[in-house]
């Protein structure tokens, strides 16, 4: 059970965000040859695609840790928004694919390919949904304009085990 405050609950239903269908989670399994974690399609299809910054009095602050070789660094982000299905397609397929065939386009991809983005922050920076070894865990990615594992884009930040304990960890 997902412990949410009654007041986020509540201005949710007023909002009346999209919920995700049997066949939108058919179609996000389908696209991307896995099935979603049961925490995540749990929180979608009860609660929707929800807008979290937009609850008045309420921010929805969580931690993350980035493992950088020499050390561990502690930060602090602000979940905005989750996507829909259709806006996770698109961002994976821009942030995983380079943008034309015939173009020699060196900044891509911006994150592995067994990642998928199901949020956004208020800035540039996406939720991310572990799809690979560890399927269900969240990161947390820091937009950057160079390719995956080159420059200043080498790290995720691991925030939670699964989505379950994402949302149960944030604060305001």
């Amino acid at each position: 059970m997902f412990q949410i405050p009654e007041a986020m609950q509540s201005h949710w239903n007023k909002r009346g965000y999209p919920k995700a269908t049997a066949a939108d989670i058919t179609r996000l399994e389908a696209r991307f040859g896995l099935s979603l974690p049961a925490p995540y399609v749990e929180f979608v299809t009860r609660f929707g695609f929800v807008v979290f910054d937009d609850v008045p009095g309420m921010r929805c602050l969580f931690d993350y840790t980035i493992a950088f070789p020499d050390r561990k660094e502690l930060r602090q982000g602000d979940i905005a928004f989750l996507f829909e299905p259709d806006r996770i397609i698109k961002a994976h397929h821009i942030c995983t694919t380079k943008q034309a065939e015939d173009e020699e386009d060196e900044d891509f991809p911006k994150f592995p390919a067994n990642f998928l983005p199901v949020g956004n922050d208020a800035g540039q920076g996406m939720l991310l949904l572990e799809m690979g070894e560890h399927p269900g865990r969240i990161w947390y990615w820091t937009a950057k304009e160079w390719a995956w594992g080159t420059e200043d884009n080498t790290w995720l930040g691991f925030v939670a085990e699964d989505f379950q304990a994402f949302i149960d960890g944030l604060r305001s």
